[in-house]
């Protein structure tokens, strides 16, 4: 064999051009479907909160809040400074809890000066739409947080029915901003759209 015969043959050349071209197509190709990986972990991801999402709220958004930290539970509890505190009527406000060792968020609606089960009645014109609720779980509340979302962007009124008596809901415009700001600031955790 002689030493001045090429490397890079023609034969050879046409080889890494398919090669290298087709690997790079199957590069491009997934790369469209990044997204859609599986989640074989066998965890909810749920209620996931990435650090970036935590650090703007507890940066930026929390001032608005007034802080509770359980620290026999390993959450903070977050309520928003500007809700209603009446003594004598039935309030239902929404808190954030921040689960700091599972990275985790949750909604949760606090009843005071009532109890369970409670009935919420949003009033869109001439229609009534009943939202029965009792104490449930994270899915529950979560759940409760998007339905009042879409509701109170079709300027629904509201009223709070517990054991048959009715209380008026969230009637300001104060009160509402500060539930609207409560599940901003929850979806933005969640790093999810607002439904």
């Amino acid at each position: 064999m002689s030493s001045k015969a090429p490397v890079l043959t023609p034969d050879l050349i046409k080889v890494l051009k398919i090669f290298l071209g087709s690997a790079l197509a199957l590069v491009l190709v997934l790369s469209f479907f990044d997204g859609y990986r599986a989640n074989n972990t066998g965890k909810d991801r749920t209620f996931q909160v990435a650090d970036a999402d935590r650090l703007f709220f507890v940066n930026l958004r929390s001032i608005h809040y007034d802080r509770e930290v359980r620290p026999e539970a390993g959450m903070e509890l977050f309520r928003h400074g500007n809700r209603l505190k009446p003594d004598s009527i039935p309030t239902f406000f929404p808190a954030l809890l921040l689960h700091s060792k599972q990275k985790e968020a949750y909604l949760f609606f606090e009843l005071e000066g009532a109890d369970y089960p409670i009935q919420i009645q949003a009033i869109l014109g001439d229609e009534v739409i009943q939202l029965p609720f009792d104490l449930g779980g994270n899915t529950a509340h979560k759940a409760l947080g998007e339905q009042l979302w879409s509701l109170l962007q079709q300027n629904a009124s509201f009223s709070l029915s517990v054991n048959g008596k009715e209380t008026p809901l969230w009637q300001t415009e104060s009160e509402k901003e500060v539930l609207k700001t409560v599940l901003t600031d929850y979806f933005r955790i969640l790093n999810q759209p607002q439904p």
